[in-house]
């Protein structure tokens, strides 16, 4: 297979990049970045999770060129300098700020510098253990300027309640008791776009690699898109190839079948 030329590559980051079967990044992974580096190709993470989550992982190893944040509402370079970020405005706002302070559904949200949440359920410590990720803090919300609500959903009321915001909101499962919350027409992509203007990098010249529901739109979005084989059925549909898992070193095999490394 004749060589692409890539001079960007955005890794997702949970069940991509880090694995919550072994708590930790694979060995290949930290490798194949490496070599992308020596190369010259700049190396994004692009995540759900927001900034403070971030400082809960060890990614000195990884040393990204910056990092795409709460599905595309704000995106830092390497010393996490902010290059853009979209608050939460208007008429979803209002309408998450009420959820939140009614606390029928458990919900929180990532500011620039904290996260917390209306209360704790079961379905909480269930899906932040999943996720190999503490509780955020129990507060009242105090006007804080906000970028994305992440909600649970347990039952059919909350899941109802969540899916009426989708006329003003892009919805996506990061877990199947969970959903994040971002402005309609936000999404990774969006993120992206406004990165690889930075860096004065053509789209033609970008790969992203992503297992989740909330990785499709970025997946389809790039020059070449690459699910992980331990992806959702709507993130494999969306790439161009679905390498091995995250534990079989899919990143490593994936940028080897394209020769990029």
């Amino acid at each position: 297979m004749p060589e692409v030329r890539i001079k960007a590559v955005f890794l997702d980051f949970d069940g991509t990049v880090y694995s919550h079967v072994t708590e930790g990044i694979p060995g290949s992974t930290i490798e194949a970045i490496r070599k992308l580096k020596e190369k010259g190709i700049l190396v994004f993470l692009c995540s759900g999770r927001a900034l403070p989550e971030m400082d809960d992982f060890d990614i000195s190893e990884l040393d990204p060129d910056g990092m795409i944040l709460t599905n595309g509402l704000m995106a830092v370079d390497r010393e996490k300098q902010i290059i853009y970020d979209l608050p939460c405005e208007g008429k979803l706002k209002e309408r998450l700020i009420r959820i939140f302070n009614e606390k029928k559904i458990p919900v929180y949200f990532s500011t620039l510098d904290q996260m917390f949440i209306n209360f704790v359920s079961d379905i909480v410590h269930h899906v932040q253990d999943a996720v190999s990720s503490g509780i955020p803090p129990v507060k009242e919300y105090e006007g804080e300027t906000f970028y994305m609500a992440s909600a649970f959903i347990d039952n059919e009321e909350s899941y109802h309640e969540m899916m009426s915001l989708k006329d003003i909101a892009e919805i996506t499962y990061w877990h199947e008791g969970a959903v994040d919350i971002v402005p309609k027409g936000i999404s990774k992509p969006h993120g992206i776009d406004r990165v690889l203007k930075k860096y004065s990098i053509p789209l033609e010249a970008s790969l992203a690699i992503g297992d989740g529901e909330n990785d499709a739109d970025m997946l389809r979005h790039c020059a070449i898109g690459i699910a992980m084989g331990n992806s959702c059925k709507e993130a494999k549909e969306a790439a161009d190839y679905v390498t091995e898992d995250i534990d079989a070193n899919g990143i490593w095999l994936a940028l080897k079948h394209y020769e990029i490394i």
